[in-house]
């Protein structure tokens, strides 16, 4: 006959409590975001790709928000730029060298631009600030740079 011993109650509360307080610690080491990480500890030719790859979404990300287009217009020029040149895809780019979770890292690219557009004023303000062109510009400088660029990708 099997009979079920019940913990006490208060061995149950110390191991939800034991819970509560480690979940918000060990969050502080979950691998959410290393693009800052990244950027910072690297050879200035990678940081120029990583920045590259970033200020793509950043202008995709405007496009999809404030003019309802629904292509990664740049995304898509900094992958066809990957693809001949490096033969890897933006994406992998971003699993290998930003963050191992690309959707995670998209995401929280995502929130940071809507943050930072949300502090502007929205899309209108942000074009009349013309915050959009200096990203744009920025992009065009950082995509002839990496046109121009004899680094290759190795594994970290």
């Amino acid at each position: 006959m099997f009979t079920y011993k019940s913990h006490p109650p208060f061995k149950t509360i110390n191991r939800l409590m034991l819970i509560m307080v480690l979940m918000p610690v060990l969050s502080l080491f979950a691998p959410t975001s290393f693009a800052n990480e990244t950027t910072n500890n690297q050879n200035p030719e990678l940081k120029l790709h990583s920045e590259l790859v970033l200020k793509a979404l950043q202008l995709d990300f405007y496009n999809i928000r404030c003019r309802g287009t629904s292509v990664a217009k740049n995304f898509n020029k900094v992958n066809r730029l990957y693809i001949t040149k490096y033969s890897i895809t933006a994406n992998n780019f971003i699993k290998d060298f930003i963050n191992p979770d690309v959707r995670a890292e998209k995401e929280a690219q995502e929130i940071d631009f809507k943050k930072n557009l949300n502090r502007m004023g929205g899309c209108a303000k942000a074009k009349d600030q013309d915050w959009i062109k200096e990203i744009h510009d920025q992009f065009n400088e950082l995509y002839q740079q990496a046109e121009q660029s004899a680094w290759y990708p190795e594994e970290m």
